[in-house]
């Protein structure tokens, strides 16, 4: 009962708000303030957003040692590999010349 009651004081309210075209129009200019407003923050938090993914891309001196240790530890393995290798594929031919029983010396 109380609920009904309630439902009908809330349906007059609403009619009675609806009847007045002054309350109508600030209520939509008011909700179309809060849309501008929730716009503007949306942009400056997308802003944000894609500075800081830029930032954590460019984090400065850190992150460049950090690639340039690696780059200099890829050089240095990959120096380390050719140079042995060919000092250990000259070393196997000169073993391999001692070895074989077929040629002359």
């Amino acid at each position: 009962m109380r609920q009904d009651s309630d439902d009908t004081a809330l349906a007059e309210r609403v009619r009675g708000f609806k009847s007045d075209p002054e309350k109508v129009r600030e209520a939509t200019e008011f909700v179309d303030q809060l849309i501008q407003q929730a716009k503007k923050e949306a942009e400056l938090k997308q802003k944000e957003k894609d500075r800081s993914k830029f930032d954590a891309q460019d984090q400065g001196s850190g992150n460049l040692k950090r690639r340039l240790g690696r780059a200099r530890g890829f050089v240095l393995r990959m120096f380390d590999a050719l140079c042995n290798c060919t000092q250990t594929a000259a070393a196997a031919a000169r073993t391999t010349a001692r070895n074989n029983p077929f040629t002359k010396r």
